[in-house]
């Protein structure tokens, strides 16, 4: 497989170009569909691609759950709540 880089100028913010080779578009397809989500970790150095839900609502419902109840959950809340008045 081959990879072709290529810069272009925006507006004096440079971004760079990847053009996939078709046969990894071909793989990606396979395993994710033809609407995917990507994300690039600076920290990582890495690219994440993941299918793309139906219902953000649905594949958001329940994030830092246990973040929460760590803390106390609805009790926590009630408490900064009275707090702040």
């Amino acid at each position: 497989m081959e990879t072709v880089n290529e810069y272009i100028s925006l507006e004096d913010k440079h971004y760079k170009t990847i053009i996939i080779p078709e046969e990894l578009v071909d793989i990606i397809k396979e395993k994710l569909g033809d609407e995917f989500i990507w994300d690039f970790d600076k920290n990582a150095n890495r690219l994440f691609l993941m299918k793309k839900p139906e219902s953000y609502t649905d594949f958001l419902t329940g994030l830092g759950k246990e973040m929460w109840e760590s803390v106390g959950g609805a009790e926590f809340i009630r408490q900064e709540r009275k707090n702040t008045k």
